[in-house]
């Protein structure tokens, strides 16, 4: 089976941490940088299987990037959890799409205008 690795498009590292580590819980796997301590970064960040790209670097992905993860254990648990650090940018709920009434959704929007659909299957 192939790994599919998307890439977002970020323009400010702080920014970026603030968001994927400290509010969802992604890991830092890795990092890359062209001198120590300069820009732009470019970074691998992960939360269970999930993993993607993050990346300052022009012509590195398209802001307004939208991925959807299936299958997603344990939403409604993480739902609660992320609403719980009271990030200033997001409170997402969780939704039932019209297509399919035995999933339940929920879409986060990063600070560079990327989207990322967490999904799971409740019936």
């Amino acid at each position: 089976m192939s790994v599919i690795k998307p890439i977002f498009r970020i323009f400010d590292y702080d920014k970026a941490i603030e968001f994927y580590i400290r509010w969802l819980g992604f890991t830092i796997d890795w990092e890359h940088e062209f001198e120590p301590g300069t820009t732009p970064k470019y970074l691998q960040v992960s939360l269970r299987d999930v993993i993607i790209h993050l990346s300052e670097h022009h012509g590195d992905g398209s802001p307004g990037s939208h991925i959807n993860i299936d299958d997603f254990e344990n939403l409604r648990a993480y739902n609660r959890d992320i609403n719980a650090k009271r990030y200033k940018y997001g409170r997402p709920g969780l939704e039932v799409p019209e297509w399919n009434e035995k999933v339940i959704n929920m879409t986060v929007h990063d600070p560079f205008g990327n989207r990322i659909t967490f999904g799971e299957v409740v019936a």
